[in-house]
């Protein structure tokens, strides 16, 4: 690659990575003067209020290099521990790269406040909002309190191997989460490194949000596009994929290769049915038809379980639908602790057409009905294809 080599280190700036100090104002003094390449070398660097990386700066961490926030580093919802400098500006900022290192949410020290509308912390770690060509790769993401990483706004990002880990995981635990107006991303290789993590979705795409509460302050609600997820493993995670849309469409999304555990669903839809805030009121939904409009999503290669005995689908289909395909989907029974329950549920919604091959004969299924299955294994689902 070019330019692989940094052009200067944190600690050319003074900052020390010993652990004690708190290294924030020295590596904020290297992002400002915008070398272009900036590198940190081994060492835990205490961080005791939100970095701010500038546009085209490129941000290479060593592998043993721990940025780590300090105790009550994080109070206002606008404090992370790094986010991009320019969250408001007319033009967003480009051609960001942090690659290595391990980012520490310390979320111990730094939690949110009690209430769910609480002004405060959101419990987010990472956050870009406004940016393009967003780079993010090898990292491992460690105890946040809320949301290890965020965008809303964002364009043609690639986000690739990322690993999570928690000693005290906690509620509201996305791993890679997006919101509103977030179109032409790679998503891949993320991995959860032992049982538990993520506490809630490895990956999030809500297109729709409880704005007001407090994990959810500085994200926007709005259309997502043109997003490739690839090779998502945990065990025992919350949920793999959530497709949250409620008036904002998610359209022309591909999923491949899921792998592993978890308590509650490989793909949920459910417009946020399950949450403790609803979105909408289900005697008035936002369309005669339902809810949310979910457009040519195409899901491949899917091997789960569940990790936890609950009555919650697997693949939980309520959101509008249009040209959904679901192809080679495995339920791995030698290891399911609910293989009972069922493995599809769709609900809420009216179908054109529901088939299961690509050629044959489908039928109709009328709002109101709902439709399961306990098959383990689905070669093929279509709903209302084009």
């Amino acid at each position: 690659m070019a330019n692989s080599t940094p052009s200067k280190k944190i600690t050319d700036y003074g900052a020390r990575g010993d652990g004690l100090a708190d290294d924030r104002e020295a590596i904020q003094r290297a992002l400002d003067a915008r070398p272009g390449h900036i590198g940190i070398p081994p060492g835990h660097y205490k961080i005791g209020g939100t970095l701010r990386i500038h546009a085209h700066t490129r941000l290479s961490l060593a592998p043993q290099a721990t940025l780590s926030l300090a105790d009550g580093a994080a109070r206002t919802a606008d404090d992370y521990l790094l986010t991009n400098a320019n969250p408001e500006a007319a033009t967003a900022d480009a051609g960001i790269t942090i690659e290595g290192g391990i980012w520490d949410g310390n979320n111990a020290g730094n939690p949110r406040p009690p209430g769910l509308f609480d002004a405060g912390f959101s419990g987010a770690m990472l956050h870009f909002r406004n940016v393009t060509g967003l780079c993010l790769r090898n990292l491992h993401l460690r105890d946040a309190e809320a949301y290890h990483l965020r965008l809303t706004h964002a364009r043609g990002f690639h986000i690739e191997t990322i690993r999570f880990s928690s000693t005290r995981v906690r509620p509201n635990n996305d791993g890679v989460h997006l919101g509103g107006h977030c179109e032409d991303g790679v998503i891949r290789d993320i991995k959860g490194l032992h049982p538990g993590v993520t506490g809630d979705d490895m990956v999030a795409l809500n297109a729709d949000d409880a704005l007001t509460r407090t994990e959810v302050n500085g994200m926007t609600c709005g259309p997502i596009r043109n997003i490739h997820i690839e090779d998502i493993e945990a065990e025992g995670c919350h949920s793999f994929v959530r497709l949250l849309s409620v008036w904002s469409p998610v359209e022309n999304i591909t999923i491949r290769k899921v792998r592993g555990t978890c308590e509650v669903a490989a793909i949920n839809c459910d417009a946020a049915r399950g949450c403790r805030v609803p979105l909408f009121d289900e005697t008035a939904p936002p369309f005669p038809d339902g809810v949310g409009l979910l457009r040519n999503i195409d899901a491949s290669d899917l091997l789960v379980a569940k990790s936890a005995n609950n009555s919650i689908a697997l693949l939980r289909f309520e959101t509008r639908m249009e040209n959904v395909r679901l192809h080679h989907f495995r339920r791995d029974l030698s290891r399911d602790q609910a293989p009972g329950q069922p493995t599809l549920r769709l609900r809420h919604v009216a179908l054109r057409e529901l088939r299961q091959t690509a050629t044959g004969a489908g039928r109709a299924v009328p709002f109101g009905e709902c439709v399961e299955s306990d098959a383990a294994d689905i070669p093929d689902l279509f709903i209302n294809p084009q």
